[in-house]
């Protein structure tokens, strides 16, 4: 059923576990995540990149939307990491209440700005919001930030930040990255308990991939609420791939519901790995 993030968020916290978040560009990517929602039988959040409004990919919103109605769990669709107002008229037109603006390339105040104006809009159709607070490194969907690009979230501007921009849900940079770990994930958990302490907000942390079980409960018993799931899911679609052509598979529906089982492996496990604490 088709449920607002503030519901999939209220819900997870009254348990004390996180809710998985899961980017898709495609129908395998959807029913993977739907197929696997409903097994575990938990709520779910399925995010869109904007870049899929720019490519004329409305369809897949319409798609995501669709199963979300007919799951027999409680999904969301969230569009993920907007640069641009316009993406949010887009959105709304496209049946969409959840967004998370991104303003982490800008300076603190045109930060502020921008996702406050974007807050405007989707709170005034009774939208969820989620913002972002500092800047991760790593690369995601073709962008990449340097390492000296990345800016941890300061503590001291959590509270000044979430009052001016009349966020849901703040996005924290804590030593997470974007993409593929190149060494061992070092997470500044001082800094993620000072900001617990600052705002009682779901707290969400991009870049999960490949961070160990210890790491993600101690991120959950700290405060994180909503973990974003991307590059595992798209390199599972590319394993089911590569199988098939290695094992000569060229019947279509084959290939793709090889696709759909290696994306729900990934999709199950981290449900699992976030219910567990």
């Amino acid at each position: 059923m088709f449920t607002s993030s503030s519901e999939i968020l209220k819900w997870a916290n009254s348990r004390n576990i996180a809710v998985a978040a899961f980017n898709v560009y495609n129908f395998e990517g959807v029913k993977a995540v739907v197929e696997g929602a409903e097994q575990e039988g938990v709520p779910v959040i399925i995010q869109i990149h904007p870049a899929s409004l720019e490519r004329g990919s409305k369809p897949l919103i319409s798609m995501a939307l669709e199963a979300a109605r007919l799951s027999t769990v409680s999904i969301s669709i969230h569009l993920d990491h907007i640069d641009r107002i316009d993406s949010i008229n887009e959105g709304i037109d496209a049946g969409i209440t959840s967004f998370m603006p991104d303003g982490s390339a800008y300076d603190y105040q045109e930060n502020i700005e921008f996702t406050r104006s974007c807050a405007e809009k989707i709170i005034g159709i009774g939208g969820f919001v989620e913002g972002e607070l500092g800047r991760l490194s790593g690369t995601e969907d073709s962008v990449t930030i340097s390492d000296y690009q990345a800016l941890l979230t300061d503590p001291l501007l959590v509270d000044d930040y979430v009052s001016k921009t009349k966020i849901n849900a703040l996005a924290i940079c804590i030593g997470n990255v974007h993409g593929k770990y190149e060494s061992e994930p070092k997470l500044d958990f001082q800094r993620l308990y000072k900001i617990r302490e600052t705002i009682q907000l779901p707290l969400v942390m991009h870049g999960a991939s490949g961070l160990s079980n210890e790491m993600i409960s101690q991120c959950v018993l700290a405060g994180i609420s909503k973990f974003n799931v991307n590059t595992e899911l798209r390199q599972a679609y590319i394993f089911g791939l590569s199988e098939a052509v290695n094992r000569d598979i060229t019947d279509l529906l084959s290939i793709m519901n090889l696709c759909v089982s290696k994306m729900k492996e990934i999709v199950v496990a981290r449900i699992r790995e976030y219910s567990l604490h």
